[in-house]
């Protein structure tokens, strides 16, 4: 969907608002019944829905209460379900597949009595079962609909709110970088939608699990024949032999990796598909790419340098041998070496270059990605290290976390654009199969019993500490070596000035490529020099913009709030000044200039390009202020032109130009073009 076309649903929710409000009720209502709302993610949808407050189609009370009703009526639902069959529900279908289902609940709500109505209404995999276990069990119906309607009371705000928090800080981040913003709203709808769907994914192949396992121990125990072949399944499926398990994980994830990174070695070898798709996905990244984003992909890549890799290795390395666990001491040191020597062997056979020039030696080479590789494998292996001894819940929290680490660290070459992305993908793939094959052999024998609890300590302290160390020396640094490039161009300054001006952009443009702010005005010279010039004629350079908490205070004008930084591809604007407005504190013109890569040959001048903005004052629920850009780029262009005296400058008009995306700012297509004294 376009942003015209969401502009046209917001617009529509708002002029319908009975249809909004009655899917707010049948939301709440299924995710409270009982057992349907297992599967129903009424907490993603809950936090959507107070975007959409924010964004003013929904009305904030009115919301809450459809909510709450639903949630009412949800939870009624089930408790009449409970009342009205009582012992006969355990029988009824799906708690009659599926015992452990109402199990939990029952033992939730003896756990904590009445109160656990109140509870569970937060807590997720137990809240659509309470009520109809109160029910079951034989809570007084007047007790259970107070308790139901307290809770629901409390349930809207904390499932809403968040969402209008949410939508109040994307709007924020959409004025300082769309791109970013738009990045931001996916990583995170795929993160809710991962949790989601593996939490589901779980409880739905557990139980098929479990009742396959019955069958399959049935079979293998029958009188017949193929009492080998049955044996030896046994054997896998035998709970005093876990490590059969394990043999039959790692077999599997061997096959598929090991699958995976051939098959991504061939496509580079013979330039199939997946190294056409590197370039799209290479500039797609580079176009998303922020100061701030920067800031945080460098730490996360950092986290993956050798610096850092090297010291959880030793640290980890350290402690086995201390622990005299010379087996498994063993393993690690070999899961360490062997992948760094064959990375640097893949990377000098190969010899495929990176997106552009980084490093020296074989590590200018890209295939594979060393971080992504040795990530996978430290982090990967210490999981082997620590599985045995965990508990199912304990094994799944410490790989959740190390996934998510490796991810990171492996996505963040992505954005940085020093690797493809068939580099990272051969990474992890290549790092995942020699982690399987560490596995198969470790699990093979019995080993001494490690604390996992000791083992993740003395990790993830290197970790912290190493990285925290190395980021803060290093961070300026890789700042710089990882920034976006921009090319040159030498410009003849008549040409600019008559004709190729055009060629410059004429937009800010979002992560879709549809077009956000005209860029009014360009200017050839110093900043030094504009700025003097712009000061002298009543600018003023804005508040100290590292003092955000003045946002929150509502009665402050506009004139005494910091500055929101600004993005133009990749970078923010070189020269930020702001202007009053008369007789408005809730309104005050803003200037934007970045650099267009564009230098004059004549006198080695830069040329910029900005914006001038009308900004004006919201604040939602009266809480805080907020920013929003105008519609009108004449006006403001305007009086940026009457501020520019001694200067060379004209107004021209753009030719030919499509259309914004938003249809409806005020412009003329005339911008200022400034040239700073003493050019020839």
């Amino acid at each position: 969907m376009n942003i015209i076309d969401m502009h046209s649903l917001l617009e529509w929710i708002a002029q319908h608002a009975y249809y909004a409000g009655a899917a707010v009720f049948l939301v709440a209502l299924t995710e409270s019944i009982a057992l349907v709302g297992l599967f129903i993610p009424g907490t993603v949808i809950m936090f959507g829905i107070g975007a959409l407050v924010y964004s003013g189609a929904m009305n904030l009370w009115t919301t809450l209460a459809w909510a709450a009703a639903g949630a009412i009526a949800g939870d009624g639902i089930s408790y009449w379900l409970g009342h009205r069959y009582r012992e006969q529900l355990r029988f009824m279908w799906p708690f009659g597949r599926h015992p452990k289902l109402l199990a939990r609940g029952e033992v939730f709500f003896r756990q904590h009595g009445d109160k656990s109505v109140f509870l569970g209404r937060f807590i997720g995999p137990e809240r659509p079962i309470i009520p109809a276990v109160a029910g079951m069990l034989g809570m007084p119906p007047r007790r259970f609909l107070f308790l139901n309607i307290l809770s629901a009371l409390g349930w809207a705000p904390v499932y809403i709110l968040p969402g209008v928090v949410f939508g109040a800080s994307l709007d924020l981040a959409g004025a300082v970088a769309t791109r970013l913003a738009v990045f931001i709203v996916l990583f995170l709808l795929a993160i809710l939608a991962w949790v989601w769907g593996i939490r589901h994914a779980i409880l739905w192949l557990q139980l098929r699990l479990e009742a396959s396992l019955v069958y399959m121990q049935i079979w293998v125990g029958a009188p017949g024949e193929g009492r080998a072949f049955r044996s030896f399944i046994n054997t896998l499926l035998n709970p005093a032999k876990p490590e059969s398990r394990a043999l039959l994980v790692f077999a599997g994830l061997l096959v598929l990796s090991a699958w995976g990174f051939f098959g991504i070695l061939a496509d580079i070898v013979t330039g199939d598909p997946l190294v056409l798709i590197d370039s799209s996905i290479y500039h797609m990244l580079q176009g998303l790419r922020t100061p701030f984003g920067d800031n945080i992909m460098v730490a996360l890549t950092e986290l993956g340098d050798v610096a850092v890799t090297l010291t959880v290795v030793l640290s980890v390395l350290l402690w086995l041998s201390w622990k005299r666990a010379w087996r498994a001491a063993a393993y690690w040191l070999a899961a360490a070496g062997f992948a760094t020597t064959l990375i640097l062997a893949i990377k000098a056979g190969l010899g495929r270059a990176r997106p552009f020039s980084l490093y020296e030696g074989s590590s200018m080479f890209s295939f594979p990605s060393g971080h992504a590789t040795m990530s996978m494998v430290t982090y990967g292996f210490l999981a082997v290290l620590i599985s045995r001894e965990l508990s199912s819940r304990g094994r799944l929290i410490a790989f959740t976390a190390i996934i998510l680490l490796v991810v990171l660290i492996a996505f963040s070459r992505l954005y940085l654009g020093v690797h493809w992305l068939s580099d990272v993908l051969g990474g992890v793939t290549f790092g995942m199969a020699w982690v399987a094959v560490l596995g198969i052999a470790y699990s093979r024998h019995t080993a001494a019993t490690l604390s996992p609890r000791g083992l993740m300590i003395v990790a993830f302290s290197a970790l912290l500490a190493s990285g925290t160390w190395h980021v803060a020396t290093q961070h300026a640094a890789d700042t710089l070596r990882y920034a976006v490039r921009q090319e040159t161009r030498i410009m003849p300054q008549q040409d600019w000035w008559s004709n190729t001006w055009q060629t410059l952009p004429t937009w800010r443009i979002d992560f879709e490529g549809e077009y956000e702010q005209p860029l009014t005005v360009q200017w050839a010279g110093s900043l030094d020099s504009l700025l003097h010039r712009l000061l002298a004629a009543g600018w003023r350079e804005p508040p100290d913009e590292t003092n955000w908490l003045l946002w929150f205070d509502t009665t402050r004008p506009v004139m005494q709030l910091p500055l929101l930084p600004r993005v133009h591809d990749g970078h923010y604007e070189a020269l930020a000044l702001i202007y009053p407005v008369a007789n408005r504190n809730d309104q005050r013109l803003v200037l934007h200039l970045w650099n267009t890569g564009v230098v004059l040959r004549e006198r080695n001048q830069p040329v910029w390009v900005g914006v001038v903005i009308l900004e004006t004052l919201r604040r939602p629920l009266s809480w805080f202020n907020l920013p929003q850009d105008g519609k009108d780029f004449n006006y403001p262009r305007q009086v940026l032109l009457a501020s520019l005296t001694g200067v060379k400058l004209r107004l021209d008009k753009r030719a030919n130009i499509l259309n914004s995306k938003n249809e409806r700012i005020a412009w003329d297509r005339q911008i200022i073009l400034a040239l700073e004294p003493g050019n020839p």
